[in-house]
């Protein structure tokens, strides 16, 4: 639920002046994914810290927002609150103790860290997802370029990027006296962007103060990605068991023999179609689900579609009508999850989730996935394995029954459930701002 809240940049500076709590700022290209600040919120309040989000959706990609709003208990505001101030001006009226980010390889997300880095002004960079479920040491990653659906991708996003995205990086390497190497690595950038290409290594003015991750698991990548040491990178615990009511002693609830009885396959996407990668379209999608959900239906299973959060749900269910595939909740995902057989799934960080169960997780690389690849944190579960075709299903439960190994799931699952219990992962972010806000304290003595 949100509502929107009035007051002046100018009044806001003055009330910040008399205000001794520490203040954590959040910054973000839009308010969809307010959820992962929004639950770190009573871990900051019980350590003396606020917190508001900062966002740049009406630059385009979440337009119609109030200019300031509340969501949940969060002070969120739009760039357009600040009636035209640039990002380094928006820090002079904020003026925070520390700076919170959910990505920082966006133009906007580096132009931000340059002016926080000219003002000493500390930040950390938490990870919404697990890097590694996914290839990211080459320059190919895990996912084709649909070249016509990416062309439309970038097409719909060009006015933005020319009106408002390169503008604000342009000025901010101009005002932070940036170097040759950094206008060489952002003409590098853009071409890389559009030819939809992955970042292996990211620029310099991407890394932030400490970088937060899932798990153990993403540490190499933070440390190869964004050149950190290993001690500026902590492991928090995966949010997702909480958010999902995962408890620990649900945790390889599902490590047995296979129970092939169960009727039903969960499938989890990761809203490739949306951003034209491997998919040819929307519409290819929606018939990729629909001959999943055939071809199962050939094995007497049924499917049940865990979707994206990017994915409009009123026209999922539209368009998924009659089509034997059934949308899953996040309410009922877990409960959903424990009744199902086996569960296919894209490179997204929620399969950890049923493989922290311990059931058979099946690599959807068959029809428009056949190129998808998958990363270490996936194909290192024992009870992985690389659906290449739709048909071998029951081939592949088969093969599962025939190699499973209780102990080696066992100690998977306990190498890669990240820091336990998962509910203190907020108050374990809330340590990191407070150990980032004294470390410039002490610099500053």
């Amino acid at each position: 639920m949100t509502a929107p809240i009035t007051a002046s940049p100018q009044r806001l500076a003055d009330t910040q002046a008399k205000n001794s709590a520490k203040r954590i700022l959040g910054f973000d290209s839009w308010a969809g994914g307010s959820w992962h600040f929004e639950r770190l919120l009573p871990a900051f309040r019980e350590r003396g810290m606020t917190f508001t989000l900062v966002h740049v959706g009406s630059w385009g990609s979440d337009t119609g927002r109030p200019d300031q709003e509340k969501i949940g208990s969060m002070n969120v505001r739009d760039v357009s609150f600040y009636q035209g101030k640039s990002f380094d001006q928006i820090l002079d009226i904020e003026r925070p103790d520390a700076v919170l980010l959910l990505s920082t390889q966006t133009f906007a997300h580096r132009a931000f860290l340059r002016y926080c880095e000219r003002r000493s002004i500390p930040s950390l960079h938490l990870y919404h997802g697990l890097a590694n479920v996914q290839i990211t040491d080459d320059d190919k990653g895990s996912h084709g370029v649909a070249r016509v659906a990416y062309a439309a991708f970038v097409a719909a996003r060009l006015g933005k990027l020319i009106k408002r995205t390169f503008p604000c990086y342009i000025g901010a390497l101009l005002k932070t006296g940036a170097t040759l190497r950094d206008w060489t690595r952002f003409f590098h950038d853009v071409a890389r962007l559009a030819r939809g290409l992955p970042f292996p290594v990211a620029a310099a003015d991407a890394r932030t103060s400490k970088v937060a991750v899932y798990t153990q698991a993403d540490i190499e990548h933070a440390v190869r990605v964004y050149g950190l040491k290993a001690e500026r990178v902590v492991a928090v615990g995966n949010p997702d068991l909480m958010r999902f009511d995962v408890t620990e002693k649900m945790l390889g609830a599902k490590n047995q023999r296979n129970a092939s009885h169960l009727a039903t396959v969960m499938y989890i996407d990761t809203a490739l179609a949306l951003v034209g990668l491997l998919f040819k379209s929307y519409g290819s999608f929606i018939e990729h689900l629909g001959r999943t959900a055939q071809a199962l239906a050939a094995h007497t299973k049924k499917l049940a579609f865990k979707p994206h959060p990017a994915h409009n749900l009123a026209a999922l269910e539209r368009d998924l009508r009659g089509t034997g595939v059934e949308i899953v909740a996040n309410n009922d995902f877990v409960a959903r999850l424990r009744n199902c057989c086996a569960c296919i799934t894209e490179t997204t960080s929620l399969a950890l989730v049923p493989a922290l169960l311990g059931m058979p997780l099946l690599l959807a690389a068959y029809g428009e996935l056949k190129t998808q690849r998958f990363g270490l944190a996936l194909t290192s579960y024992p009870r992985a394995y690389l659906l290449e075709d739709i048909a071998d299903f029951t081939a592949v439960l088969q093969q599962d029954a025939e190699e499973f190994d209780s102990k080696s799931v066992s100690d998977w699952i306990a190498a890669n459930s990240g820091p336990l219990p998962a509910g203190e992962m907020p108050m374990r972010i809330a340590r990191i701002m407070e150990s980032l806000i004294r470390e410039r304290q002490a610099v500053a003595l």
